[in-house]
């Protein structure tokens, strides 16, 4: 394999059991780095609660964030964005309002949400009117409840809408965000501006917001604690999150070169 590029998720990929990078996943990082190889982060994210989490261990990569919906360059920099229509986006938060379950919007300027104690880098959630009355860029809409069958009967509604991805990351949430912003989606766009095929990127990723990237690229590596969808179409099953499996890998696949 010519390998160009690894792609990561963060949580229950990543990540470790206390939602960090390992010493040892950070130099298997830098590893590959010091190799010509790029890394890249593909998550749920924002890029506040993202970013911090490699800056600990001076890690410069690329980052896409949202699900999808945004590609940062290791600056910061905005390469690309996918938003949301404004009425719609309106239209999915009025719906999850009524069905009084806690939400966060991410917008190109901040975020904003019901549980700013969960949600820690947004501010509290204004009134719905107040909040689209400038017609704010809409990048994601986290819903997220302990409560499944709400979760459910939200997730059964949205299903019906056009132009709309539907996923999540763990069974407590549903993340919403334009069809167009997929994880997989946006890393052919970023695989496109840097010259890559599709054969020379490397994805790891363990839930449901990984699966376009497992779809489209050949080379993907599914943790062994991913959910069966990821496990049944990855080319590979590696190590868990808690074992270091990406760091494992990385190490693996740079050793036959």
């Amino acid at each position: 394999m010519d390998i160009k590029m690894f792609v990561s998720d963060l949580d229950g990929t990543l990540l470790n059991e206390n939602s960090e990078i390992s010493l040892e996943t950070a130099n298997a990082i830098k590893f590959a780095q010091n190799n010509g190889i790029k890394f890249a982060i593909a998550t749920g994210r924002t890029w506040n609660t993202a970013a911090p989490i490699v800056e600990k261990f001076e890690i410069e990569c690329d980052f896409i964030l949202l699900n999808g919906a945004e590609f940062r360059d290791s600056t910061g920099k905005v390469i690309f964005r996918e938003s949301m229509p404004t009425q719609k986006a309106k239209e999915i938060v009025t719906l999850i309002y009524k069905q009084g379950i806690d939400f966060e919007v991410n917008t190109d300027n901040c975020d904003f949400s019901t549980d700013i104690d969960l949600c820690k880098t947004a501010l509290p959630m204004p009134d719905i009117n107040i909040l689209f009355q400038n017609k704010p860029i809409i990048q994601k809409i986290f819903a997220f409840s302990n409560d499944i069958d709400k979760l459910e009967k939200i997730n059964n509604i949205l299903y019906q809408l056009d132009d709309l991805s539907i996923t999540s990351s763990a069974p407590w949430n549903i993340e919403i965000t334009s069809s167009k912003a997929q994880k997989g989606f946006m890393l052919e766009k970023v695989a496109s501006y840097y010259g890559y095929d599709n054969e020379n990127i490397i994805v790891f990723g363990d839930n449901k917001n990984d699966e376009t990237m497992f779809h489209i690229f050949p080379h993907s590596r599914a943790m062994q604690n991913a959910i069966p969808l990821i496990q049944n179409i990855a080319e590979k099953i590696i190590e868990s999150n808690t074992d270091n499996g990406v760091a494992n890998e990385i190490y693996r696949i740079l050793k036959e070169y």
